[in-house]
């Protein structure tokens, strides 16, 4: 959770592109986006569920879609996709949840790191990172995603090397991982909200990071919907390393209000790392 939150406001000022900037953190404009919202509506399903064996998957998603729903109108002014909120203002509208869209967008990637942290096993992991995205997205390739970045994350967290990692992820979910950031880079981009586009980006950038910090800036270095590929970066990197530098963590907590505050002690209150 806070790996991808924090993530998220430290490329939330270059959201848009990079050109012709120096790429340095801590930026006076920084901000939540849609990224931190809903990685936290996540977390809060999972605090108050996520420990729940007697519900099934209906039930779950019906809970998850109310969280969404709850948090986007709770701060409703943080660039959401247009797909998504196409989706959340036929929910206002009906006032019953409806189907997904046929989206590969890397909304259900860039908030599913807690999950990571709720369940034992990989698999079970990778379940729910399956149950949550398919609330908002109906596209095999937004769900591959998901589930990616998911399964990256409960690597790290349980101690996995980045070799390891890698080879999971390619062989299970065909993201070619064997690029640089460099030649990422070489190439230009039109902005590109999806999950085929950004999640290997985020993987490779967690990859070539040597630190918390690094993985940023690799992430932020690529261009194109840098806060969320930074996101999902961010939460493998704070799995991996465990650690956050203070001065980029003193930054990110003055970014969000005490709500969101209060979940993050929440979570980790419930899943705590064991360092």
């Amino acid at each position: 959770m806070l790996g991808s939150i924090c993530g998220d406001i430290l490329g939330s000022t270059y959201e848009f592109g990079i050109e012709n900037q120096d790429i340095f953190l801590l930026h006076e404009n920084d901000d939540m986006t849609d990224d931190s919202v809903l990685t936290c509506a996540v977390a809060e399903w999972l605090v108050e569920y996520g420990t729940l064996s007697g519900l099934g998957k209906g039930e779950h998603q019906y809970i998850l879609a109310r969280k969404f729903f709850d948090y986007t109108m709770r701060y409703p002014d943080k660039a959401y996709g247009l797909k998504y909120m196409d989706w959340i203002l036929t929910y206002e509208e009906r006032g019953t949840i409806p189907e997904p869209p046929d989206s590969l967008g890397n909304g259900c990637a860039m908030r599913v790191s807690p999950i990571a942290y709720a369940y034992k096993t990989l698999h079970e992991v990778e379940a729910y990172a399956c149950l949550q995205a398919e609330v908002t997205h109906n596209n095999p390739e937004g769900i591959r995603g998901a589930c990616a970045i998911a399964a990256a994350t409960k690597m790290a967290l349980d101690g996995r090397t980045k070799n390891e990692i890698k080879k999971y992820i390619s062989s299970k979910y065909f993201y070619n991982l064997n690029q640089t950031i460099e030649s990422i880079r070489s190439v230009k981009h039109e902005f590109s909200p999806t999950c085929p586009v950004t999640v290997p980006q985020a993987l490779i950038a967690f990859l070539e990071g040597t630190d918390y910090e690094s993985t940023i800036l690799n992430a932020i270095s690529i261009g194109g919907d840098c806060d969320t590929v930074a996101a999902m970066a961010g939460g493998i990197a704070y799995a991996y390393y465990k650690k956050i530098p203070d001065s980029l963590l003193t930054h990110c907590f003055s970014c969000m209000d005490k709500d969101i505050k209060a979940l993050y002690h929440l979570f980790y209150a419930t899943y705590p790392i064991n360092i």
